[in-house]
């Protein structure tokens, strides 16, 4: 069982790290396969869970044909590249569709709080004419574990993505998750490419 694992493990670092499980020149193979050694079991399973999660995202990419995102450095977000069409977010929603590209590991609801600050550097860059006081406040308000505010500016990206990606594609881009589990875009984030800021 333990040789089972430690081969797991092993096609796990290459998926992780290759991003497509291609093989590994020999010496950092061995760095890869040294660090395996000192790993905890619970982490080895974690990275194996990550493993299962890339071949999911892999299978869904090659089979739904999913289209890139450029996001460029005023965090408009086009579609395919540089010069794709814009996806026409209100300021508030492109902002929170920015901060969960930025965590593909996704943000617990009730944790939502811890990244006011982060959103708000985003917002600030939308939208650099809003009043620094106006903009604190707007944040605050779709942070707060107490307004509604979130629930309606993630309604509002998920409608946007219904009307504007192809057929049977907008869910891989919207902010889901279920209670208790962090919400997240399922999107491979080698599927986004960031402009360099």
């Amino acid at each position: 069982m333990e040789n089972y694992a430690g081969i797991q493990a092993q096609v796990a670092w290459l998926l992780l790290f290759t991003g497509t499980g291609e093989l590994l020149e020999e010496s950092v193979e061995s760095d890869y396969s040294r660090m395996l050694e000192g790993m905890e079991a619970a982490d080895l399973i974690a990275l194996i869970e990550l493993a299962q999660k890339r071949l999911n995202t892999i299978a869904i990419e090659n089979s739904l044909n999913l289209t890139k995102l450029f996001i460029d450095r005023n965090y408009d977000v086009h579609l395919q590249n540089a010069e794709g069409k814009v996806i026409p977010f209100r300021p508030l929603v492109k902002a929170l569709f920015i901060l969960f590209l930025k965590h593909p590991e996704g943000i617990l609801l009730k944790q939502r709080d811890l990244f006011t600050d982060e959103l708000e550097g985003i917002y600030a860059v939308i939208s650099p004419n809003v009043a620094a006081e106006d903009r604190r406040r707007r944040v605050q308000r779709v942070m707060s574990l107490e307004s509604n505010s979130y629930s309606e500016n993630a309604s509002t990206l998920n409608a946007t993505l219904d009307r504007i990606m192809p057929p049977g594609t907008a869910e891989e881009y919207k902010i889901q998750g279920n209670n208790g589990y962090p919400r997240k875009i399922h999107l491979s984030p080698l599927l986004v490419q960031w402009e360099s800021r």
